[in-house]
């Protein structure tokens, strides 16, 4: 049986492509997809070395000239803060508003850098900043007043908490939006008529 190695951006969730793995399998059965979850950093390292065959990832300002980067979608970015903050009818909060409140950035001490030069320097975000390990751990203190902290429309969802409020991000009006994409190496093995599929599957 024929084995294709697909890492994915840990803060992405699984729900998505764990749908399009079984989804996958049904139409290949001859064909075993086994998933890695990896931090952003991790991505291209691991795709270099042969470790995956492609990725899902968010290609941020990564330099991925010798790779094919194929967009699945964009989708727009939520703040989770304490409820109360706003009202709730407000469903966008501009950056402006939330440079007082310490952003949480989840990650652990290995991610810390890359994502905090995602937020700082790509989203310009320029809130003090506070790591926590996880995402139980960030809404805890979001819950309590002591920041705010990122996901996408696609994975907010997932949290369950009344605690919390959900807010699109817009900077200048312009909601800001995180970028779904596959890269693999341009020199890759794998039939491009594999990956074609298991994009489509993913954008559904």
């Amino acid at each position: 049986m024929e084995t294709l190695n697909i890492g994915y951006f840990k803060n992405f969730g699984k729900k998505v492509i764990d749908q399009a793995k079984i989804n996958f399998e049904k139409s290949h059965p001859n064909i075993k997809i086994n998933l890695v979850s990896l931090y952003q950093d991790q991505v291209k390292n691991e795709l270099e070395d042969k470790n995956i065959d492609l990725a899902l990832t968010d290609p941020r300002d990564n330099n991925f000239d010798d790779y094919s980067v194929e967009s699945i979608a964009e989708v727009s970015l939520i703040v989770l803060l304490q409820a109360g903050n706003f009202m709730k009818s407000e469903q966008t909060v501009e950056m402006e508003q939330l440079k007082n409140i310490p952003n949480i950035l989840i990650a652990t001490p290995k991610e810390e850098w890359g994502e905090l030069h995602y937020h700082k320097d790509i989203l310009k975000i320029t809130s003090p900043f506070i790591a926590v390990d996880s995402f139980n751990e960030a809404a805890l203190m979001a819950a309590s007043g002591s920041g705010y902290f990122l996901m996408n429309e696609n994975t907010a969802p997932l949290l369950k908490n009344d605690q919390l409020q959900k807010m699109f991000l817009l900077k200048d009006g312009k909601q800001l939006k995180q970028n779904y994409s596959v890269v693999y190496k341009n020199d890759s093995l794998v039939n491009r008529e594999l990956i074609t599929e298991f994009k489509k599957l993913l954008a559904n």
